[in-house]
């Protein structure tokens, strides 16, 4: 069974298709048999994703996180912040439990 992002993914080329192609939506709709509803219930599915992309990737305060050597044997999460502060977390924190420290830390 394929994940919601799958599904996107491949409506995203698809959409992309039709538009590279300059045809109309019930021309193609009729010629990959599919339904006109179901074209633009993705084609907004598809903007949607591509908005909530963008405004993650155009916040300041959102870095990017690297998994740097990691091994199933450590017994921590280290974080290091982009000020250099590092951070130490037992593995075994829940990621709600991670994230809520995330959000105290980066707030101050």
């Amino acid at each position: 069974m394929k994940t919601n992002d799958e599904k996107i993914n491949e409506w995203k080329i698809l959409i992309e298709e039709r538009k590279q192609r300059g045809i109309k939506v019930d021309e193609f709709c009729k010629e990959k048999n599919i339904t006109i509803p179901q074209f633009y219930y993705y084609h907004k599915q598809v903007n949607k994703n591509q908005t909530q992309k963008t405004k993650v990737s155009s916040n300041p305060n959102v870095k990017p996180l690297h998994i740097v050597n990691h091994t199933s044997n450590e017994t921590v999460i280290r974080i290091i912040l982009p000020n250099s502060m590092q951070c130490v977390l037992p593995r075994d924190l829940s990621l709600k439990e991670i994230q809520g420290i995330l959000e105290v830390i980066m707030s101050c």
